[in-house]
């Protein structure tokens, strides 16, 4: 399956201007900072533009020191929002409501089958996901290593190989 490559800024800033204009757009998943509720390489997220206010517990395409990152709010305190991916157990993002871009809607897992990121269901499986911040990490590392994981994850791992060797 051939693949196009484009810029990062590009691409983003393609993105933003349609969230921009009210659009919905629909993007593909990198790496693994929102496992296990996204995964990178399989599913698919549609943004809107936030014109509601935003609160814990919410998905969003966010700027952060000149990268692109979707992660979920932990708290909000004035005019700071504290954000994490779900598959990060220790580092949170600091942002101010200017450095977010997109709100997460739909997730397509697979790429096909739409799951509602707010449902009662999966909220109740993101507060209990927090509760194990503690033993996140290591449940992580289990979770990878599943077998129905292993050529996925060998071929993210390839992948960023060759972006790191062709960024040095």
């Amino acid at each position: 399956m051939d693949k196009l490559v484009i810029n990062n800024d590009e691409f983003f800033g393609k993105v933003i201007s349609l969230l921009e204009e009210g659009k919905e757009v629909t993007i593909p998943v990198k790496g693994f900072s929102m496992l296990p509720f996204i995964r990178g390489e399989k599913d698919l997220v549609v943004l809107v533009k936030p014109e509601k206010d935003l609160s814990v517990g919410d998905i969003v395409l966010f700027r952060y020191y000149g990268r692109y990152v979707m992660h979920r709010i932990i708290s909000m305190d004035g005019g700071t929002i504290v954000i994490q991916g779900d598959g990060v157990p220790k580092n949170t993002e600091k942002v101010t409501r200017a450095d977010i871009f997109g709100l997460a809607v739909k997730i397509l897992r697979n790429g096909t089958r739409p799951v509602d990121p707010y449902s009662p269901c999966q909220r109740r499986k993101v507060r209990i996901w927090q509760k194990l911040l503690p033993v996140r990490g290591y449940l992580l590392a289990l979770y990878r290593r599943l077998p129905w994981n292993w050529f996925w994850l060998r071929r993210q791992y390839r992948q960023q190989l060759d972006i790191d060797n062709r960024n040095s």
